[in-house]
């Protein structure tokens, strides 16, 4: 009887590990990352200028001074100020580590949200990809917003695709107040994918739930910087300044920002089967939505900005190796299908 039951036991530990060998990868995947971080993040002498100009505001927050930079998004210097009011050293040292953790979370969080519909193939390659871009992982060793805006956009997704649970649209709502308190610009992207779940899922309820956890934050959020700085600004004149003819900055800089795994994220949009799942729209907005907006910027085009949309065009390139797997398009019957067609024409 012993025996049976260990027979029984190491089967279903081998079924458990085959089941999930993708999910063992990317646990494999997430610990050699993070070391990766480290190894970078502590050979850093000093902090990039807006990095410095992050950590003095988080200063004048503790302070309480006038704040240095106020039309800079605060949320990266609350989180600062937090961690040296429990430290008690305004130190920077634990302070550039931030980034990488919230970058870091956010992928494990894209992950999961992938997972659910996608399986974990579909999941660790667009995670994979979005985590090893090489601006995704500089910015990240930085003390910039670029993994902290990642990390609540990501959220913000993952809680308006989980449906099934009872508060996740007003945690989506909360999420997308944080996004905006992370980094202004990226705001749009995730209002954008509430307009697109309620949409797809014909659901009211959705939008009343997310707006009843988001304006109260975001109202918060201002009135916060409102009564420390006197007033609220979300970036510089410079870059307010939209026009209608857009720039081709990134269409040109695309497979060097993206790399070459990006060529494929248009081909998705070829297949009908894209369009048959509503799962994929909130996908393809989020790509176009930001694509448009930040081309739309007459005054300053960065490679960095891109960074939010990653997801969005490694999802794409992803769905387009699974179209084309699942079209069948080289199989042996089209193969042989396309000689006689080539020898027929070449007779």
């Amino acid at each position: 009887m012993y025996e049976g039951f260990a027979t029984l036991s190491r089967r279903f530990v081998a079924k458990a590990i085959l089941l999930n060998k993708f999910d063992l990868m990317f646990i494999f995947f997430v610990v050699i990352l993070a070391a990766h971080y480290h190894f970078n993040i502590s050979k850093m002498a000093f902090p990039v200028w807006d990095g410095a100009v992050y950590l003095q505001n988080a200063q004048d927050w503790l302070r309480h001074e006038p704040l240095t930079a106020s039309y800079r998004p605060q949320l990266i210097s609350w989180i600062i100020a937090g961690v040296w009011s429990v430290t008690g050293e305004e130190d920077w040292t634990a302070a550039k580590y931030i980034q990488a953790l919230f970058t870091i979370t956010a992928g494990v969080i894209l992950y999961l949200t992938l997972r659910k519909r996608k399986g974990s193939p579909f999941a660790l390659g667009v995670t994979g990809l979005t985590m090893l871009n090489s601006y995704v992982f500089f910015y990240s060793t930085q003390i910039l917003t670029e993994g902290l805006s990642l990390f609540f956009l990501v959220l913000s997704l993952y809680f308006l695709k989980s449906e099934e649970k009872k508060y996740s649209g007003i945690l989506a709502g909360v999420a997308m107040a944080l996004t905006f308190a992370s980094r202004y610009p990226i705001f749009l992207q995730a209002f954008s994918l509430l307009i697109v779940e309620v949409v797809t899922r014909r659901d009211a309820r959705l939008l009343m739930k997310a707006l009843a956890g988001l304006v109260p934050m975001l109202v918060l959020i201002v009135a916060i910087v409102y009564v420390k700085a006197g007033d609220f600004s979300v970036a510089i004149s410079s870059d307010t300044e939209f026009t209608l003819l857009l720039s081709p900055f990134y269409l040109e800089n695309f497979i060097a920002i993206f790399g070459i795994a990006s060529l494929l994220a248009p081909v998705a949009l070829l297949f009908k089967r894209t369009y048959a799942d509503k799962y994929n729209y909130a996908f393809i907005v989020w790509f176009v939505v930001a694509f448009l907006f930040w081309s739309a910027i007459s005054g300053n085009q960065q490679e960095r900005f891109m960074i939010q949309v990653m997801p969005a065009i490694y999802f794409l390139a992803i769905l387009a190796i699974e179209n084309i797997w699942r079209s069948n398009l080289f199989s042996r019957s089209a193969l042989s299908s396309f000689k006689r067609s080539v020898s027929r024409r070449l007779e």
